[in-house]
């Protein structure tokens, strides 16, 4: 019996010190296989690869806008350059009087079409910008349009104002209208300086022989 014990104990030991052994030896191979197997291995790419959170999502299409820029700026010239038309046509149709653009020019324009322009409302923006001058001339194509809408003359840029003079045929408005050229030219043509007093002194004359051509009911 007691040998059966000393087997019994020997036995277990053995048994116990071959599963500790054997537990030793298979620990030992599974890091060398698992060195062996991962060796290069990026465990980060794979986790990432693998973690839903990070899988990639379609963007959106990346449109290439650089040749649109192109296209906007050609846009923006071509609108640029339409303004600019706008503003001529506008100035032609209707030429400004302020005080930075009176000029010999625009009376020029202004007496091409002084039949379609308000001559009146363009003599009280020369007279607030105090170009008394520029405001003898409007004065005196106002009387020239008045003539020729009562049909004393007719109207033609060449003409002088003497040849105007001559196609009228009424005394009285005749007599008015020499006294206005007599006066006018010199300023006009001797290109003099007027004041403020001595448009105010003329303007009398003219305002005359306005009442003379107004239409009478």
């Amino acid at each position: 019996m007691k040998g059966y014990k000393t087997y019994l104990v020997i036995f277990l030991l053995l048994f116990f010190s071959n599963a500790f052994f054997a537990e030793e030896h298979k620990v030992a191979l599974s890091e060398k296989q698992w060195e062996e197997v991962t060796e290069g291995v990026d465990f980060t790419e794979d986790f990432k690869e693998n973690n839903p959170e990070e899988l990639d999502i379609p963007k959106p299409l990346d449109y290439n806008l650089s040749g649109f820029k192109y296209v906007f700026y050609f846009l923006v010239i071509g609108l640029v350059i339409f303004l600019i038309i706008k503003i001529i046509i506008n100035y032609n149709s209707n030429p400004s009087l302020s005080k930075n653009t009176i000029s010999i020019d625009s009376i020029e324009e202004i007496e091409d079409k002084m039949h379609e322009i308000d001559l009146d409302k363009l003599l009280e923006e020369a007279i607030k910008a105090k170009n008394y001058r520029i405001a003898l001339r409007i004065n005196f194509l106002i009387i020239i349009k008045m003539l020729s809408q009562k049909n004393e003359i007719i109207w033609a840029k060449e003409k002088t104002n003497w040849e105007y003079y001559e196609e009228v045929s009424d005394l009285k408005t005749k007599d008015l209208f020499k006294g206005i050229i007599t006066s006018f030219e010199p300023v006009w043509y001797g290109e003099h300086l007027l004041s403020e007093e001595q448009f105010n002194a003329l303007s009398p004359s003219y305002e005359q022989l306005k009442k003379q051509l107004a239409p009478h009911e």
